[in-house]
This record gives structure tokens, C-alpha cells and sequence, in this order.
């Protein structure tokens, strides 16, 4: 074990401690963290999937906030989720974990908890299940990590086994990336990307691939602004359908939040009324190419601004057209990030 994972309730509740589906959850939550372990963050987690995110390398946030913020990206999902966070919980942090009416947390799992809050947590639930976990930072992430002998092993059915090495990504901040990607179709025209993304593009497009590689399932696409989870689609069998689906989700979320009525069988419908359109400026990730321009057209439709993904598609000409005419900044991974877990 390259990190530590433990249970710290001391009183001997907590449903008794961390279940198998418990420590699956914080494990891919410290496994998404791992990109962000510098920087005050927390994920919540449901079933393994990213629920709720939020980060702030500027540090203007406090841990309590970026716990609210992410809450708050889908409370509805994260009812009953798994927060989990790169800095010590304070006592501001744990308060705000029950300042939500009809709202709780789970498990909570940190590298630490400041003097007196996992007695102040056991005072307020007997059921939530504390962990501590350490080295977040020594996890690998990146090609050219020191993997430390670590092996991704899958269970099938038939009692066969997939052993592989563990996925490292090209993608990081100090790689440059293909930011004005391009292709030569069968009539010898150059299609290229017209716009490159600005910082804040960037950065949300970084905190997006890592989102979508280790907290989603594929096919899957994942849309950041500011540092903070929009919506997530994971595990959808159609690249165009992840998309349907984030979009979805996103747009009633907002709803929710703004106390808006909507028919969840109607879809986004209703979504024009809102104040704040969440996608408006947000940045896309999409852990597979885009085989057809469809998907980025709906993307344009509600104003993301900049997509990541790793193109390779017999249809990126047009997919970059696409891109364009919606006057979006693209980045290219040249890495496929398929997670099937």
C-alpha cells in the first residue's frame, strides 16, 4: 500500500466502520483527489462516480465552502454520499456538513481532522462512517510516475482475471498539449481548430479530463467551470448519449437550485428560464473521441466554451467544423481515457 486507509470513529458506531462499498468509494474518490492534492479540494462520491467537485488553487475558499459548493452540484445524488477531501477537515467543514436541511453525508474520509471535530461529528451522527487516509500526493498519476509495483487487477465472471499496469495520463500542465488541433481530409483541405483556449479555459479543461478519467465510467463526458463540477455523464453506451445526458442533468440541477418546477420525464425543458445557464463558459472532457460533430452541436447549443478530448475519429474534419462554427477552443489529448471499472 502506497497510502494508508483507516476507520477513526472512536466510539464505536458508525454503522461499524468502512463496508466494501465504502472503501471502493473513497478509494476512487483518493484516486480522482490524487490531480488536485496541492490545492483545497473535495469530491463527492456515489457508486464510484463523481457526484460533486469543487477546487480552488487560489486558496480563496475555505475547505467549508468548497464542501457546500460541491454538495450543490447535485444534491440529490449526494444525499447519502461519500465526501472526501485533500486537506484536513476543520471545524467550519464539519458543521457545514449538517447545515443542509433533509441533506447527509455517509462516510466522510480526510488526511486529517483538526482537534476536537471527529467529536464533534460523533455528537451530531451516530451513523457516519470517519476514515483517515495519508500520501495522497504519492499516488501515480502521470507517464514517467514511479508506478511502486502498483498493478490494476479486474474481476470477470468465469473466474477470469485482467491484470495491467495502472492507467497514467500524458495530461498535465507542464505537457503542451495540441491546442489548435487539425486534419487534412480526402480532398487534400486543412480543417483546423480556430481558437486556442484561454488560461481559465484551460485549467477547467485539465480539471475535467481528470474528473472523466478516474471518477466516471465510459462513455463518458464531464463539463467544469471555475474549478467546480457542472455535470457529469457516465457509462452510457453512445458517445452522443453521455452528452444528452450530462446536459440533462445539468439543466435540472440548476433548476433545482433555483427552485424551478420541471417535468423530469420532459428532460432539459424549461432550462431557457433559468438565471444562470451552468454551462454558459463551461469546459467539456470527453474520455473518447467525438465520432460525429452531433455531440459538439449540442454542446454549442448551450454555450460550453472549450472541449478536451482525444479526436482520432474518421469524421474529425467535420467534428472540428463543428467546433468552430460554435466558436469553441479545443484541446487534443492524443490518449484515450476509457474507464471501466
Amino acid at each position: 500500500e502506497l497510502t494508508d486507509l483507516v476507520s477513526v470513529r472512536a466510539d464505536g458506531r458508525g454503522k461499524g466502520g468502512l463496508s466494501a462499498t465504502n472503501t471502493m468509494d473513497v478509494s476512487r474518490a483518493m484516486d480522482t483527489l490524487k490531480y488536485f492534492a496541492s490545492a483545497p479540494s473535495c469530491v463527492i462520491m456515489k457508486h464510484t462516480i463523481v457526484s460533486g467537485f469543487a477546487t480552488d488553487e487560489t486558496r480563496r475558499r475555505s475547505l467549508a465552502q468548497l464542501f457546500i459548493t460541491a454538495r450543490d452540484c447535485d444534491n440529490r445524488s449526494n444525499y447519502g454520499g461519500t465526501a472526501v477531501f485533500t486537506h484536513p477537515v476543520d471545524r467550519a467543514t464539519a458543521e457545514a456538513l449538517f447545515n443542509a436541511k433533509g441533506q447527509f453525508i455517509d462516510v466522510l474520509a480526510a488526511p486529517g481532522y483538526e482537534e476536537g471535530v471527529i467529536g464533534f461529528i460523533e455528537g451530531k451522527s451516530r451513523n457516519m462512517r470517519l476514515a483517515q487516509f495519508s500520501r495522497l500526493d504519492s499516488l501515480p498519476k502521470f507517464e514517467g510516475d514511479d508506478p511502486s509495483g502498483l498493478l490494476s487487477i479486474k474481476e470477470m465472471p468465469g473466474g477470469r482475471y485482467i491484470v495491467q499496469d495502472v492507467y497514467l495520463t500524458r495530461v498535465r500542465r507542464e505537457a503542451r498539449l495540441v491546442d489548435d488541433p487539425a486534419i487534412t481530409d480526402n480532398n487534400g483541405n486543412v480543417h483546423c481548430a480556430d481558437r486556442r483556449p484561454s488560461a481559465e479555459q484551460f485549467d477547467d479543461c485539465l480539471t475535467a479530463w481528470y474528473l472523466n478519467i478516474a471518477g466516471a465510467r465510459s462513455n463518458g463526458v464531464v463539463a467544469v467551470k471555475d474549478g467546480v463540477l457542472v455535470s457529469c455523464g457516465a457509462g452510457q453506451v453512445e458517445r452522443v448519449g453521455a452528452v444528452e445526458q450530462m446536459i440533462v442533468k445539468g439543466m435540472q440541477k440548476a433548476m433545482d437550485r433555483e427552485g424551478l418546477s420541471y417535468d423530469p420525464l420532459h428532460g432539459a425543458t424549461g432550462w431557457s428560464l433559468l438565471k444562470n445557464n451552468p454551462f454558459a463558459g463551461a469546459s467539456v472532457s470527453s474520455d473518447g473521441f467525438f465520432p460525429f460533430a452531433d455531440s459538439v452541436e449540442l454542446l454549442g447549443r448551450v454555450g460550453v466554451s472549450a472541449v478536451i478530448q482525444p479526436f482520432g475519429s474518421k469524421r474529425d474534419a467535420e467534428v472540428i467544423d463543428e467546433i468552430n462554427r460554435t466558436k469553441m477552443a479545443a484541446l487534443c489529448t492524443e490518449e484515450r481515457g476509457f474507464g471501466h471499472f
